[in-house]
């Protein structure tokens, strides 16, 4: 074993990347990262299976790449598995850059051949370079305390056994196994940031001071011991401001976030999984400081309301356009049962309905602004927003809450909540249906 693999065994172990002999989809290109990466892992005993995509951006250079690959594991008795992407289409079609269609993609692959294969570990060939380039770009976007970490050495199921050496030892090390590898020819121009980074400003800063890499990846790696700190203390207060109710509703007590030492910080914490942006992240810590309620934000997949005591967070609920009929509907059922043998359920869970009372089959939908019913036990009509504004909903409540209707569109039961005088069984009913849902 020469010194080079030496390291990268050494950083295996420290990162808890692999265990001995462990199977692992390595991320194969065909630049030099990611042969050397490749080999490497194969030398040192695990059990190594390549992926390479095509994701046909460079033309024959492209087609070259995957000759390359194709070759070069034939000659090591590597399995390969290879695949090829419309990556324009797909950007086109998501409306992505080409950059994150290729990675979106790419990780999709990786995905699909750890159910394949069953192996759950994904190697790519970031080194220590990259991450010193990574830092940068993070820097010019505006960043927080993980984006000046830079790359993490294990991320969930992908590890980055090279990030403990640079570009220049990794082509010495292929030297010296004689093994070649392609260039992207892209990476030699300087028209993408991270070129920009790596052809121009690096070597101007080294220019400055000839330990500049060195002394910017000792600050990454002090950064992240603060970062530890920085992961204990946030979850030391989310776990005293958050709270989770029913149907995974998230709610944020807002005095315990003002009194966290940093609410700013707590609360990008808990939005980010929501996929509420920074500006938003703004507008609700400044509604919350200043007591203003009533706000709604709304994420591609989450809605969020500033209430009187609180930040309530829950997915997004689409108003149901076309009737679902009550069979086909998840949380909901319906049953009829004989007079003779009901047993009324005295709980919220349940409806009990006269059956020969309604106008045709039944379908759930959401609420509706103007819906009105007749609450059980009362007489005359209410609206729906009085009843849930009576009861004090919170605007997510209210977004959520689910009604019963018959075919002429009238409420039978305000799911959960209260069933419709209109519909109730007495002393002539006949037949009745029971409504209930699951839980």
């Amino acid at each position: 074993m020469d010194i080079f693999e030496k390291r990268i065994k050494k950083y295996i172990v420290e990162h808890s990347m692999l265990t001995d002999g462990q199977g692992v989809i390595v991320a194969l290109s065909g630049g030099s990262d990611s042969v050397a990466l490749l080999l490497v892992l194969d030398r040192l005993g695990y059990k190594c299976y390549a992926a390479h995509c095509n994701f046909h951006l460079r033309g024959d250079e492209s087609m070259r790449d995957e000759r390359f690959v194709t070759d070069l594991c034939d000659r090591f008795s590597i399995k390969l598995y290879k695949t090829d992407f419309d990556t324009m289409k797909y950007a086109e079609d998501n409306s992505v850059s080409v950059e994150m269609a290729a990675r979106e993609l790419r990780y999709s692959y990786f995905r699909l051949l750890e159910k394949e294969t069953g192996v759950k570990c994904v190697a790519v060939g970031h080194h220590r370079d990259d991450n010193v380039e990574t830092l940068f770009l993070n820097l010019l976007r505006g960043t927080g305390i993980r984006g000046v970490c830079g790359i993490q050495p294990v991320n969930g199921d992908v590890v980055r056994p090279l990030l403990g050496v640079s570009r220049e030892d990794i082509k010495v090390y292929l030297d010296s196994l004689g093994v070649g590898y392609v260039t992207d020819s892209t990476n030699l121009v300087d028209e993408y940031k991270r070129n920009k980074i790596r052809l121009n400003i690096i070597p101007e800063l080294l220019t400055v001071n000839s330990a500049a890499v060195d002394n910017i990846l000792t600050t990454i790696k002090n950064l992240n011991e603060v970062r530890k700190i920085y992961i204990k203390s946030i979850a030391d207060d989310m776990a005293k401001c958050v709270s989770e109710g029913p149907d995974g509703v998230c709610s944020i007590d807002s005095e315990k976030l003002l009194s966290c030492v940093s609410p700013k910080s707590v609360l990008h914490e808990i939005l980010t999984p929501y996929g509420f942006n920074a500006d938003q992240e703004a507008q609700v810590m400044s509604c919350v400081a200043n007591g203003k309620v009533g706000s709604l934000f709304h994420s591609p997949t989450h809605v969020l309301a500033v209430d009187r005591v609180s930040v309530v967070v829950c997915e997004s609920v689409k108003q149901i356009v076309n009737p679902v009929q009550l069979s086909e509907f998840p949380d909901i059922t319906s049953t009829d049962v004989p007079v003779s043998s009901l047993s009324m359920v005295k709980d919220k869970a349940h409806a009990y309905v006269d059956r020969d009372k309604l106008a045709g089959e039944l379908y759930v939908r959401s609420c509706k602004p103007g819906d009105s019913f007749c609450p059980f036990g009362m007489k005359g009509k209410k609206l729906v927003s009085d009843y849930m504004t009576d009861r004090k909903f919170d605007r997510i409540r209210k977004m959520r809450q689910l009604v019963v209707c018959d075919e002429s569109d009238n409420i039978v039961w305000l799911v959960g909540e209260r069933g419709v005088d209109t519909y109730k069984v007495d002393e002539r009913t006949v037949n009745v249906l029971v409504l209930s849902v699951s839980k």
